[in-house]
């Protein structure tokens, strides 16, 4: 018998399975919806033919983790594959430049006592997370979404946990400034337009 832990949006699920359960099968006996989700066994994505594979396909043998975790939409979020994290926000690389230039107050949470607690800034190498804040490098993905790559310990057996541990509260925190930025886009785009109104080439 194989020990299955499953990781979903809303919380963490274990029981026994017997070596020859289809990763199908052990979604269904917790009553997961994997269809509307990004699905992983040890790290790696699951892809629809890899659903009917068994335990024993997978080279799984005492126990395996398994996540379902269901993308927020218009939201940063944290994509795990193989032996890395990508933390990929909602907004472009291009965007957060602007709101650092127009607004930059605007890429700061501050306390009760007027201290920077978490803050996002723009341009650091290859980038960088932790709980004080994120910072993005020159690293976008194919939408031009600003990213940041996180190389994880191959040891690490509960990647999802690990990742919880250095990025989760930096993630909740990104979403927070980002919520309020379609607005601060918006006043940054008529600023830029009534620039654009009073300068003119002779």
């Amino acid at each position: 018998m194989v020990k299955v832990y499953v990781t979903t949006t809303g919380g963490r699920k274990s029981d026994l399975f017997d070596e020859g359960t289809t990763l199908r099968e052990v979604f269904d006996a917790f009553d997961i919806d994997y269809s509307v989700a990004t699905n992983t066994i040890d790290g790696t994505r699951i892809d629809p033919a890899g659903m009917d594979k068994s335990l024993r396909d997978w080279g799984v043998k005492d126990e395996c983790r398994m996540s379902s975790i269901v993308k927020i939409d218009n939201a940063a979020h944290i994509d795990i594959s193989g032996g890395s994290a990508v933390l990929v926000s909602d907004v472009s690389r291009e965007d957060w430049e602007r709101v650092e230039k127009y607004a930059p107050e605007m890429l700061k949470m501050i306390d009760d006592e007027g201290n920077a607690v978490f803050k996002v800034k723009i341009g650091c190498g290859g980038g960088s997370v932790n709980k004080y804040g994120v910072c993005f490098g020159s690293h976008t993905n194919e939408g031009g979404k600003a990213t940041v790559t996180v190389i994880l310990d191959y040891e690490v057996e509960d990647k999802i946990a690990a990742v919880k541990d250095v990025m989760g509260s930096a993630l909740l925190d990104l979403n927070e400034i980002e919520k309020e930025l379609p607005t601060v886009l918006k006043d940054i785009a008529d600023k830029e337009a009534e620039i654009d109104k009073l300068i003119t080439l002779k």
